[in-house]
């Protein structure tokens, strides 16, 4: 007979362990964005165009760009 207080603690680990690996799969999306519009930016792209396109602000597009590069920076 299996320890139902046991499978209750192995549920909540693997939940906790899949909150972790999405909150990581978001940041790494997320710093891909950033690295594109950086890379986008370099070929003179505007901000603008960028902005219109995924349908954000310019702020938008500043913040994912300037988190890109200051992590960029940190692996420097």
């Amino acid at each position: 007979m299996s320890d139902p207080m046991g499978e209750v603690v192995a549920a909540r680990k693997a939940y906790e362990q899949a909150q972790e690996e999405a909150r990581a799969l978001v940041e790494r999306a997320r710093l891909n964005l950033g690295r594109a519009i950086a890379d986008a930016r370099r070929q003179n792209v505007s901000q603008d165009a960028i902005a219109k396109e995924l349908k954000l602000t310019r702020e938008q597009v500043r913040r994912f760009q300037r988190e890109y590069e200051s992590r960029a920076g940190e692996q420097a």
